[in-house]
């Protein structure tokens, strides 16, 4: 054999060598992708459970201290305290669930980085406003405070949307059902207007500090940028999950989050890692909520199906 032959044998057998590394490489990324997105579907899943059945609550949890609060009397009738805390949380956490199945969707597909990161800047947003609400480390009038707070917010919204749109309009609590019965106790057979009213009213009457703001009435602060700071259980990745997510929103890009994009375009994919890579918010969100109704309800939800997001993520 000569040396001539001996090398380009050599290089063969290294190339060959060097593609089948790649392509195990592609494989197991593509499983890798593919449970993660697995995953999240179970996530999604489960939160679209916690949205529509009753929660388990222990004896001593902040959510059965809410049950024993007085009722919230609005304009000829009353609402549970526990009720309002529950539904505004329910609002948030099905619009959770559906985004949490289109992050997976767009894990699968690869093919937007800037859907994805900001499908899982959504994912965090209804987290967090559904984290809020149920918030064990504050006292049950605070928690109501910023509940209908979240209902000002919305009623607004839906009176501006029906003010451009006209009639034909479906509000969020029109389609939420809560063990079999769907509740309209603030939806399409009232006013918006009225029912606004009647919350100022009432918080005027408590005492508490109502205040006109441009697009809705406020009774308390409530910001995603204050509250990714502010909750008690974050762990200090909340506030880059938003600022993060909020700029490639925006395109304020830095230097490297413009390569990261550029580079995706080039490529005319988004390989999963990198949509993970700039999507925290997809798993900080889920991860402060189900760790503050833990804290709320004194019981532990989804707990086999977070930690196998968190360890796929």
């Amino acid at each position: 054999m000569t040396g001539e032959s001996y090398v380009s044998q050599n290089d063969e057998a290294w190339a060959m060598e060097m593609l089948g590394r790649i392509n195990r490489g592609a494989q197991e990324a593509h499983e890798r992708r593919d449970a993660l997105a697995a995953a999240v579907d179970e996530i999604a899943k489960g939160f679209t459970q916690l949205g529509l059945k009753p929660w388990t609550l222990k004896q001593t949890s902040p959510a059965r201290e809410d049950m024993m609060a007085p009722d919230v009397l609005l304009g000829g009738r009353a609402e549970p305290v526990a009720k309002i805390l529950r539904y505004e949380a329910a609002v948030n956490i099905l619009s959770a669930a559906d985004q949490l199945r289109g992050f997976a969707v767009l894990l699968r597909a690869e093919a937007s980085l800037m859907g994805a990161v900001s499908v899982a800047r959504g994912i965090f947003e209804a987290c967090l406003w559904a984290t809020a609400v149920i918030d064990p480390t504050i006292t049950t009038d605070v928690r109501l405070q910023r509940a209908l707070t979240r209902r000002l917010a919305r009623l607004s919204a839906g009176i501006r949307l029906r003010d451009i749109l006209g009639d034909g309009v479906i509000d969020a609590d029109q389609v939420i059902d809560n063990d079999g019965q769907v509740d309209d106790e603030h939806g399409s057979n009232r006013d918006p207007a009225t029912d606004i009213a009647d919350i100022e009213s009432y918080a005027k009457g408590r005492g508490w500090p109502v205040k006109k703001r441009p697009r809705a009435t406020e009774i308390t602060p409530l910001s995603i940028d204050w509250l990714s700071e502010n909750l008690e259980r974050r762990i200090g990745i909340e506030g880059y999950a938003w600022t993060s997510g909020s700029s490639m929103a925006h395109g304020e890009h830095a230097a490297d989050t413009a390569s990261w994009v550029e580079l995706s375009q080039d490529l005319g994919t988004a390989p999963a890692w990198l949509i993970r890579l700039w999507s925290t918010g997809a798993w900080a969100g889920p991860r402060l909520f189900l760790t503050t109704l833990a804290g709320y309800t004194g019981t532990l939800s989804l707990q086999r199906e977070y930690q196998r997001f968190e360890k796929l993520f």
